[in-house]
């Protein structure tokens, strides 16, 4: 694996391309640019009705750790037994959209969590996975398991597990044919505490590592719970000037519009895009304009002032014969209305959450196409503009 900085702009954005080789298809090389986000999935269905999905899917040790013995025997890798054969695969520990049980790391491993309960996954055991699942690239084994509230000798205890961790993986990984061709991102731990921030900053960039993942500002132990740029902004300013810009950096976090355009200003490359899935879950619909080209004053009087998302389990959708959001090319915009899927989440159908899914990936990742299409013409700003004019005044329900 290997990340090409092509530019960085005056306001801190960085403009790069990613350059990965499958471990499985031959070796088959891939180039993908940044900044991007990454294929939430839980599910495969209904892919093919979603234009211009991102090129890396990102699955979750936490789902796939049941699976280790049926795809060590396929022996072609979670990409090919997923039918995502087409996509370059990036496994992170967690799933972001889900509530994680606090407490549960140990020194000896970290506690994943899915439908069967707990699993401790120690870093013998995480290497065997890797080895089955044959990723592109993959999240070493971390503790993150803090937020602001943790002290100060949590955080030290984190990022003590996590560098343990890292080396006995980096070790392991390096002695695995299996894993020749296979890109491992080390973890950024320490809470809010910015000298347990430093050493793992400085640590983690000392291995052998290809890539970088920020994480443990928010413990997962509270669904929906949206990330605030602001809130690590000082911190993360401290731990970039650490790490070498010529690596990625990867965070994982419910992004919202304009906490992405924020997080872009401070470095990030890679996001994660659970966001249009918990937007789908409680019901809504992405409306929020991203055409920064006609953002004139009759367009922003004639903008809807929703914010980004609008309900269609709300009762003003019962007769609104629309589109979800007119003149969105997806297949649930040009096929079905608002009073239609207004009607399948009342009647609790299954087809209401693929439909939404459908528009809400779709509106997701074309916001992505028209960030990195604004960097290059250097009109970021003004799509910055956009996204914060179009801020909610309060938070949607959960």
């Amino acid at each position: 694996m290997r990340f090409s900085l092509r530019s960085v702009s005056h306001c801190g954005c960085r403009v790069g391309t990613l350059s990965c080789t499958r471990a499985v298809n031959d070796g088959e090389n891939k180039e993908v640019e940044t900044p991007l986000c990454t294929l939430y999935t839980k599910k495969v269905d209904m892919l093919k009705r979603i234009e211009k999905l991102p090129p890396i899917v990102n699955m979750h040790l936490s789902s796939l750790a049941d699976y280790t013995e049926a795809l060590n025997k396929f022996q072609h890798g979670v990409g090919q037994f997923t039918a995502l054969q087409d996509f370059l695969v990036y496994i992170s520990v967690h799933d972001t959209g889900i509530e994680i049980p606090s407490g549960y790391n140990t020194k000896a491993g970290t506690a994943v969590w899915n439908k069967a309960g707990k699993k401790l996954i120690e870093p013998q055991q995480f290497v065997k996975c890797q080895e089955a699942f044959r990723p592109t690239f993959y999240q070493a084994l971390s503790d993150s398991d803090t937020d602001k509230n943790s002290g100060k000798k949590r955080a030290m205890k984190a990022v003590d597990r996590t560098l343990d961790f890292l080396d006995t993986i980096l070790e392991l990984h390096k002695k695995s044919e299996r894993l020749r061709d296979v890109g491992v991102f080390g973890s950024v731990e320490g809470g809010f505490h910015e000298e347990a921030r430093m050493r793992s900053a400085r640590e983690t960039a000392a291995r052998n590592v290809d890539g970088f993942v920020i994480e443990g500002f928010y413990a997962q132990n509270e669904k929906n719970k949206q990330i605030d740029v602001e809130e690590i902004k000082d911190l993360c300013n401290k731990v970039f000037k650490i790490l070498p810009e010529e690596k990625p950096r990867l965070m994982h976090a419910v992004w919202s519009p304009d906490q992405v355009v924020m997080a872009l200003e401070l470095g990030i490359d890679v996001f994660d895009s659970c966001y249009p899935w918990l937007v789908t879950e409680r019901g809504g619909a992405l409306v929020f304009s991203f055409q920064y080209h006609n953002n004139s004053e009759n367009e922003r009087e004639a903008r809807s002032t929703d914010g980004f998302e609008i309900s269609l389990k709300d009762k003003s959708m019962f007769e609104d014969f629309g589109a979800p959001v007119p003149g969105c090319s997806c297949y649930t915009c040009q096929n079905f209305t608002r009073s239609y899927i207004h009607h399948l989440l009342n009647t609790s159908e299954l087809l209401a959450p693929v439909l939404l899914m459908i528009h809400n990936f779709h509106h997701y990742f074309e916001f992505f196409e028209s960030l990195r299409s604004s960097l290059k013409t250097d009109q970021f700003l003004k799509l910055k503009t956009l996204i914060l004019e179009q801020r909610p005044s309060q938070e949607p329900p959960k």
